[in-house]
């Protein structure tokens, strides 16, 4: 049996590739064309999915902070010190910005909610930065040919795939 193998670098995001294998009455010959750049494009999808997932994540618990606050839930309970343990980092440096409005037990602590739409224009900036280093257009296609031939019956097969995604 013998394999030839023959790769094309046909663009810097497009890599093809040529494999010939032939044995006695039976040839193939499969051709495989890749597209890097849409591979780099799925990892950059992740990427991003990862980093909107953390931010909702944070949202999520400064806007319990906020509406912990607001009812005026017992800090020294246990999921309450938990909650303001864990968002007093990520409120911190927004602390004395404005004034905090009390009434009776209840607080209407603004600068948790200037913190939540701080850390979304942050994390927005850093989603924004993070495509435009990572991403070259192109179109994802894997496309693979294979033809094979036998020379006892002379009958020959083609099948095309073409997975683009």
């Amino acid at each position: 049996m013998s394999v030839d193998q023959h790769i094309n670098e046909v663009a810097v995001d497009r890599r093809e590739e040529t494999v010939v294998t032939q044995q006695p009455g039976y040839a193939a010959t499969e051709q495989v064309t890749r597209d890097v750049a849409a591979e780099r494009r799925l990892r950059l999808y992740q990427v991003t999915r990862i980093v909107w997932s953390i931010l909702g994540f944070l949202e999520i618990l400064l806007g319990l902070r906020f509406m912990l606050k607001l009812i005026a839930a017992n800090p020294d309970s246990g999921f309450g010190a938990f909650m303001y343990g864990i968002t007093g980092l990520f409120v911190a440096p927004f602390a004395g910005l404005t004034p905090t409005w009390v009434s009776g037990e209840t607080v209407l602590e603004v600068t948790t909610l200037i913190a939540m739409a701080v850390w979304a224009l942050f994390f927005w900036g850093v989603v924004r930065v993070i495509r435009i280093v990572m991403d070259r257009p192109s179109a994802r296609t894997v496309t693979r040919s294979v033809r094979e031939q036998t020379s006892d019956t002379g009958t020959e097969r083609t099948t095309h795939t073409t997975r683009s995604g």
